[in-house]
């Protein structure tokens, strides 16, 4: 009889054991998923390692074609596959998680005349590599694409030979099968079209069948994900060209630094107690009613906070907010409600402010909006004493930005271009 217990515990603990192991797919997409010999490694499946180990989570991963994963999952016969963009036909039988990578998508076309956007493409030769993330996003946006073909080298031919006028593809990707390629075929132009991030698709029936996992796997992606959301040093000086060429006059009206001298007038000598109290005042506002806001609605209210979303809503979403404020950096005027009043006690106001040189921000990824953003500022002088009196913090969307820039700034694909 014992015996008998025995045998059923152990084949009662290896189905658990099986139940709790994730089956992935996936397919082989440079630098994200790679083959080296016999094993599989890549960005993404190093990041898979470290969740799944801090998780105390056993997985297997079957490498298969991209659209047999995606199937197997639809089907039941795996819990999920990666790196995945966000895709309508996935929708309905899993669930994306918190992303694994940040792929930066450019047209590449022998024009400098940037691609047309979408409803006016009708007549763009477009290819793509079949079951690629770009040609799933090509195709639920209306673009047709055309042929469809099995690598990244055949796009390079077709556009050599004027066969298609462009194709979309991750810039880290399109680099690698470049190192290989002959440099007649590099493209002669890159335009810029969005940052997407890569995931996991989880099945809703794993999700389901182990509440919480999620929630779980999600909080432990960015500790596993030490260089994601890295500018560039290329993208970073276009950021700050475009700064210089479009927004750099607006610290110098003479309106705004006739608003910071008065705030710093009647600042004068205020205590950091007093300060830290104003920002903690600030902040208790936002759960009250509008009409008991006195310090948000002294600063929302103004001719100068008016005059802020006014040149904001002329920028075509590239900004995505503004900030005007005195020497403690406490905020006189803003386009749209910060979570604190005093930005004194950060970087985007300390480097500006002491060093008198234009300070750049790194890489925030916002999930709940799923939007990039960088922080552009710098001080504001006064004209009569030459003094820093306050600073200019300007909040950037870097997909539309970089879109912004680039219809400015055609990007010549050379060793310091894109």
């Amino acid at each position: 009889m014992s015996r008998v217990l025995m045998l059923s515990l152990l084949l009662m603990l290896a189905c658990t054991a099986e139940a709790g192991s994730i089956r992935l797919n996936t397919d082989i997409f440079p630098p994200y998923q790679v083959r080296e010999g016999d094993r599989l490694t890549g960005s993404s499946v190093r990041a898979l390692e470290c969740i799944f180990d801090s998780m105390q989570v056993e997985y297997d991963i079957r490498v298969l074609p991209w659209e047999r994963a995606i199937q197997e999952v639809s089907a039941g016969k795996a819990d999920g596959f990666f790196s995945a963009t966000r895709m309508n036909r996935a929708s309905n039988f899993a669930v994306l998680s918190a992303p694994l990578a940040l792929e930066k998508w450019y047209w590449f076309s022998n024009s400098p005349t940037r691609p047309p956007s979408i409803g006016k493409a009708s007549s763009l030769r477009i290819a793509g590599i079949r079951g690629s993330n770009e040609v799933e996003w090509l195709q639920q946006h209306g673009y047709r694409v055309d042929p469809l073909v099995s690598n990244t080298g055949q796009l390079l031919q077709l556009l050599q030979r004027g066969r298609i006028d462009a194709f979309l593809a991750d810039q880290q990707t399109l680099r690698i099968e470049l190192t290989r390629a002959p440099t007649t075929l590099r493209p002669a132009y890159a335009h810029f079209q969005q940052y997407t991030t890569l995931g996991v698709y989880f099945s809703n029936r794993y999700v389901d069948a182990h509440p919480g996992f999620i929630e779980q796997f999600n909080d432990r992606v960015f500790g596993c994900l030490p260089e994601f959301g890295v500018l560039t040093a290329g993208e970073r000086q276009r950021l700050q060209s475009l700064y210089e060429n479009l927004f750099a006059q607006w610290r110098q009206d003479s309106a705004l630094i006739s608003a910071v001298r008065e705030q710093n007038r009647r600042h004068q000598g205020l205590s950091i107690q007093a300060i830290e109290q104003l920002d903690r005042q600030w902040l208790a506002e936002q759960h009250l009613p509008a009409d008991q806001r006195p310090l948000t609605t002294s600063v929302l209210n103004t001719v100068l906070s008016d005059w802020l979303r006014n040149i904001q809503s002329g920028q075509n979403g590239a900004i995505s907010e503004l900030i005007v404020t005195d020497q403690h950096g406490l905020n006189v005027a803003i386009s749209d409600l910060t979570t604190d009043y005093w930005q004194g006690d950060e970087t985007k106001f300390v480097e500006p402010f002491f060093s008198d040189q234009p300070y750049m921000s790194t890489l925030d990824y916002d999930q709940s909006t799923r939007r990039f953003q960088v922080h552009l500022s710098t001080g504001i002088r006064d004209p009569l004493t030459n003094s820093v009196i306050g600073v200019l913090i300007i909040g950037l969307d870097v997909e539309k930005a970089l879109r912004m820039d680039d219809l400015l700034f055609p990007q010549p694909l050379t060793a310091t271009g894109p």
